[in-house]
């Protein structure tokens, strides 16, 4: 019974495969696969089709755009194919004689030539001008958030220069306020990326370049480096917080507290690690103010500490903020994130653990 009904199975999957209608449909299959994962995308940190910026909002409407053109030539040729399939494929009386020649006919070869011609103009009209308005200043007499966005290997640095604020990795900004980036690369070339925020944009050295966007919403949103730049390319994340305008954890609560000085240290454990910060050689590269402020920052300078135990992430969201990983990552940064450049000091587990409670009070 189990065999006769395979073997009546196996007939009807090789009559369908070798019809005329499943060679028609084939080519579908790839397409609805596409569409089939598109539509499980929804809701993923990094899903570009679910703007929360105007910037990634002009990406995803021009990305529809350009679907729904494409799908439309696709059904039209996929169309014309299945009709010149069915109506001329060799019949059972064919005489064997071609069927009427199209070649040199000057009517058709204009038509296919001036058509194609026309979309790619239009599209490109279009394009341009979505080019333009990503690229258009924000008017100044609103309020804009001005931030100097720095590439390293591998971990970003943003100043708020109007702010006097310096922070790393983990970017905040105002739901509904105008954000304008000044990228640069303090080494090799970066790009920063938020895909729900806004396009793509490099940090290149000796070069500063522009980036304009709006958040709609507040929120977590995710982004990356999107240019190779070397071992831990793929660890060096991005966080962009959008604050509401109002209320406790609005932006302007953000920036009064980023303001502030350094804690004190409470606990016994908390003064051990102030002490081997200063006197271990952390304070070489790190500024803590309050405790220890560089005069000058450089390529080799690492992120400002003033307020690290409030980020949510370190190592360039490669680890949850917590004693335990900066303990870890203070001890041996290069088992955390391959080639990190931050010098690993050869501090003791008691030495680690200490500095990692000093840090992770730093609110």
């Amino acid at each position: 019974m189990f065999r006769k009904t395979t073997n009546k199975l196996s007939d009807w999957m090789t009559s369908l495969s070798s019809s005329r209608a499943c060679k028609i449909l084939a080519p579908l299959a790839p397409i609805a696969f596409a569409l089939l994962l598109s539509a499980c995308s929804s809701g993923h940190p990094r899903d570009t089709l679910n703007p929360a910026g105007d910037g990634a909002e002009v990406s995803a409407w021009f990305f529809w755009l350009y679907m729904i053109i494409d799908s439309v030539i696709f059904v039209v040729v996929l169309g014309a194919l299945a009709v010149a399939i069915m109506k001329f494929s060799k019949k059972k009386d064919d005489d064997g004689s071609l069927p009427p020649q199209s070649h040199g006919n000057m009517k058709l070869e204009i038509i296919w030539t001036v058509i194609p011609t026309l979309i790619v103009l239009v599209l490109g009209v279009i394009t341009i001008g979505g080019v333009f308005k990503l690229a258009e200043k924000p008017a100044e007499e609103q309020k804009i958030i001005d931030i100097e966005v720095t590439g390293k290997q591998w971990w970003w640095e943003f100043d708020y220069t109007k702010e006097r604020i310096t922070t790393a990795n983990e970017m905040h900004v105002e739901a509904g306020t105008q954000v304008a980036l000044h990228l640069t690369s303090a080494d090799v070339i970066h790009a920063f990326w938020v895909p729900r925020i806004s396009g793509k944009r490099d940090a290149t050295p000796g070069r500063s370049y522009p980036l304009y966007f709006k958040p709609f919403e507040a929120g977590e949103f995710v982004g990356q480096c999107a240019e190779l730049c070397g071992a831990s390319h793929a660890r060096m994340g991005i966080k962009m917080i959008v604050h509401p305008a109002e209320g406790p954890d609005s932006y302007d609560a953000w920036v009064k507290n980023q303001q502030t000085v350094a804690l004190a240290p409470k606990t016994d454990l908390q003064k051990a690690g102030k002490k081997v910060f200063e006197t271990k050689g952390c304070a070489a590269c790190h500024t803590i103010k309050g405790v220890k402020e560089l005069a000058t920052r450089s390529r080799s300078t690492g992120p400002d500490l003033t307020h690290v135990g409030a980020r949510t992430t370190i190592a360039a969201l490669a680890l949850k903020n917590n004693e335990e990983n900066l303990a870890k990552w203070v001890k041996n940064p290069q088992a955390v994130k391959e080639a990190a450049l931050m010098t690993n000091l050869n501090l003791s587990d008691t030495d680690s653990k200490a500095v990692a409670a000093y840090l992770f009070s730093l609110k």
